[in-house]
């Protein structure tokens, strides 16, 4: 056990906490007897406000090191860290439990001080403008494809030496517990631009109740196999005795760019952002838009009036909509409150003979490059972060999967209650990660604007629109 862990977790020593912790942040403690064997249970909040018991942690008996304290350790002393994240409800209301437990059990009093900006464009935002600024934001909680560009740019550190060090680094088993294609996403040019804290996926929520009535007692695998279905789900609704459900039924259209991405995936074009650039102008992402003009077209697919599907959904006005892994507490609770009992399951999104990977996406949290106490307190908060038992804390609050398979293992309970989670991280190890690139900025955008395009009665050709994206793209600063 390093020696930042050794004496971060005060609940492990407390037996020596009061001798040593003055001593910890001015000079040197040696221990030389072994870290009893501790059992930790922690309650998450759910978006609904209910309490959840997370696994109990154990902890097994390791030899304590004895180590000097190192001379930056001495001067973190009431060092105060800004963080800014994009979490609300649940995962918000945890996320400011988890600071609090930090803040008053860390031996060197670093006080975290959190603000909450409700969307990643948002949070990126106010972290852009307060480096322009003598009063810095320390951290950032976004997507990788921002700390790309920050990394770039300066404005966040390299967490490589961190990482690395022997004393408050990253045990090699630890690291390699965080699942392959998510790390490696944080991964740039060599540097390491952030360390995952969430992982989400992108796939259909399917009614599987509805389905079987209609005649289907299989969920589609195929793209033709779900246009059949789709359409069966429209037909059924404009052919029953209720008016207000005609036009309904099949998969409401969704023009966010993850979606058209994860359809994009479907049809064999994750090449286009392979090798460290993103070339849309390919046949896989034309005969992903044909495929959902088609849909369009057919009556089998059809634009909601309300942002939110889940309502729709448990009226059974649509078979199969789009969502993401927090959606569905959402979601769980909009059906219970329709008083719906219908069976629904997640799938990933089609291919042409069978399913897709499943594309994903996550946070990570960046430090900022300020001062070197500062990088320092805010690494520290970070690695307790990383631990499996506040990872599962987070995970559970908002729905997401943990970015370690050692967090996995703890959330047993939370995959009992919640078999769509089940069925997450088993679609998990062969999903297809996004990569870190600053072009998504400009690109999804400019993609959502192209399908658009070709939803209108009279769309552009496929191939003209294709080069229209892809010039679109280019003129792009």
């Amino acid at each position: 056990m390093s020696f930042l862990l050794r004496y971060m977790k005060l609940s492990v020593i407390k037996s020596i906490a009061p001798l040593c912790a003055f001593v910890l942040i001015f000079s040197a403690c040696s221990v030389s007897q072994p870290v009893p064997s501790q059992t930790q249970t922690n309650e998450t909040v759910t978006s609904s406000g209910t309490t959840q018991t997370v696994e109990s942690v154990k902890e097994t008996v390791t030899p304590a090191p004895s180590a000097t304290i190192p001379a930056e350790l001495a001067s973190l002393k009431d060092t105060h860290i800004k963080i800014i994240h994009p979490w609300t409800d649940g995962a918000g209301v945890q996320f400011s439990r988890l600071i609090d437990s930090f803040n008053r059990e860390n031996i060197w009093k670093i006080q975290i001080e959190e603000s909450h900006s409700g969307s990643v464009s948002e949070t990126a935002r106010i972290f852009t403008d307060s480096m322009e600024t003598s009063d810095r934001l320390d951290m950032v909680v976004t997507t990788p494809e921002y700390l790309a560009v920050w990394n770039d740019t300066g404005y966040t550190i390299d967490l490589t030496d961190f990482m690395e060090n022997p004393e408050w680094g990253m045990p090699e088993k630890e690291k390699k517990a965080f699942l392959p294609a998510v790390w490696n996403t944080q991964i740039r040019k060599d540097r390491l631009i952030g360390i995952p804290v969430q992982v989400n996926l992108q796939f259909l929520v399917y009614n599987q109740t509805w389905a079987k009535e209609l005649g289907f007692d299989k969920a589609p695998e195929t793209q033709d196999d779900l246009l059949k279905q789709l359409c069966e789900a429209a037909h059924a609704n404009n052919f029953d005795t209720v008016k207000e459900n005609d036009g309904t039924g099949g998969w409401i259209i969704n023009s966010s760019s993850p979606v058209l991405l994860s359809w994009i995936n479907a049809f064999g074009g994750s090449k286009a952002w392979a090798d460290d650039q993103v070339t849309i102008n390919q046949d896989e992402t034309g005969e992903a838009f044909s495929y959902l003009r088609q849909l369009t077209e057919k009556g089998c697919a059809w634009n909601s009036r309300v942002a939110s599907p889940f309502t729709y959904f448990a009226g059974r006005q649509a078979l199969v909509i789009s969502a993401t892994l927090p959606d569905l507490l959402e979601l769980e609770e909009t059906m219970s409150f329709a008083k719906n009992k219908d069976e629904w399951i997640i799938l990933p999104y089609p291919g042409s003979e069978k399913p897709a990977p499943v594309l994903m996406s996550g946070l990570s949290i960046g430090v900022a490059k300020t001062r070197p106490v500062n990088e320092l307190a805010a690494w520290l908060f970070l690695r307790w972060l990383t631990q499996p038992r506040n990872q599962a804390i987070l995970a559970e609050a908002a729905g997401s999967i943990p970015p370690s398979t050692s967090t996995i293992d703890l959330m047993k309970t939370f995959s009992e209650k919640h078999v769509w989670w089940k069925t997450a991280t088993e679609l998990t190890p062969s999903g297809v990660m996004l990569p870190a690139l600053p072009a998504w900025q400009k690109v999804r955008p400019v993609l959502e604007d192209g399908f658009w395009q070709m939803l209108q009665p009279t769309p552009i050709p496929v191939p003209t629109l294709m080069e229209q994206i892809d010039q679109t793209i280019k003129s792009v600063p």
